[in-house]
């Protein structure tokens, strides 16, 4: 290898890269998870642990179900958590949106803003870009009436749902 130049260099890494796929082993999710910092232990919501490319990674979930909107203060403590436990990605799930600071914090710091309503899930912000040029995503339900009183069943991103609601008396 040392015969390479160093951009030559740089596309057979990136060609080994390629090769070996995207194939993400060992997944595991936690609930209230503890997580050694180097300022102590902290107690985080959701953690997701992985290996990629033989590298493990750590990822920490907050999740703000609130009446108002998430603060800028709440991203800066994940921030703060991330720095200290060693974690690469960091995620706030909001059920009531975000404050513009909180959204433009995250932005700066690459964390990742989810609001979460009724099964559907939309980024506000994933990492240090902007997530605006997704398009907006809108919960669908689906009611009738019964002898028992109205139904209604979520349909966004389940059409198991409408199948069953459709079909199945």
């Amino acid at each position: 290898m040392h015969e390479l130049s160093p951009a030559e260099y740089e596309r057979a890494v990136a060609d080994l890269v390629r090769a070996s796929g995207h194939e993400v082993v060992d997944w595991r999710v936690a609930h209230l998870d503890p997580v050694a910092g180097t300022d102590g232990t902290y107690v985080i919501d959701v953690t997701v642990r992985f290996r990629l490319l033989g590298a493990d990674f750590l990822m920490l979930f907050e999740c703000k179900r609130h009446a108002a909107p998430v603060k800028r203060e709440h991203v800066q403590v994940l921030n703060d958590k991330l720095r200290a436990t060693g974690a690469h990605k960091g995620v706030v799930v909001a059920s009531s949106g975000f404050q513009s600071g909180a959204l433009e914090y995250a932005r700066v710091h690459g964390i990742a803003c989810v609001r979460l309503v009724d099964d559907s899930w939309t980024y506000m912000t994933r990492d240090g870009g902007d997530a605006s040029e997704q398009p907006p995503q809108y919960a669908a339900y689906l009611s009738r009436l019964t002898d028992a009183g109205p139904v209604s069943v979520l349909l966004t991103d389940r059409p198991d749902h409408l199948r069953t609601f459709l079909f199945d008396r």
